[in-house]
């Protein structure tokens, strides 16, 4: 590989970095390419990509945008899946293949550059997905709004049904 290619590769990988939420390091050592092409679509669907990188490419991008690595993380054959949108969504879209592909190994990973061990990445994987985040929030707020409309009603009723007392009471006086 002649030195411009190499320069170009390191580069694009650190731009990936700089915008990326999420990035997640898999050894993807003997995954057949259907299997690593259908993950690229998966990934891709939810604003994200993985990427083949060597590894000495992979740690001069790192190295440049200053973020930290572990040596044994950079060791094997690596493959880099950024997120740029939802970190829960491709975290959760890697779990779902490691146990399709029993190969495929999330590494680890930096989450706003922050470092991520496996098991981290597996809690992150269980979390609720932003859509349901959202709901669960909004369904949170409705609830009390809800209870606020419920007395509001009722306390209506109530006075329409003292008013009505008071209009019967006072409809009876004039009859007297």
């Amino acid at each position: 590989m002649q030195k411009v290619d190499k320069e170009k590769i390191w580069q694009e990988v650190y731009e990936k970095l700089q915008k990326s939420e999420a990035v997640f390091v898999v050894n993807y050592q003997g995954i057949k390419v259907e299997s690593m092409n259908e993950l690229r679509r998966s990934l891709k669907n939810a604003q994200g990509e993985i990427k083949v990188v060597k590894n000495t490419l992979a740690r001069i991008a790192l190295d440049k945008a200053g973020i930290p690595y572990d040596d044994e993380l950079m060791r094997g054959q690596n493959a880099f899946a950024f997120s740029y949108l939802d970190a829960v969504q491709i975290a959760k879209l890697l779990a779902d293949a490691g146990k399709k592909l029993p190969q495929l190994e999330v590494k680890g990973g930096w989450l706003n550059r922050n470092p991520l061990k496996p098991e981290e990445i597996k809690r992150l994987a269980q979390l609720p997905s932003r859509e349901q985040l959202i709901a669960q929030v909004v369904g949170g707020m409705k609830a009390p709004i809800t209870g606020l409309v419920g007395v509001l009603q009722g306390l209506l009723r109530s006075l329409v049904g003292v008013l009505q007392a008071i209009e019967e009471k006072k409809n009876a006086q004039k009859e007297d």
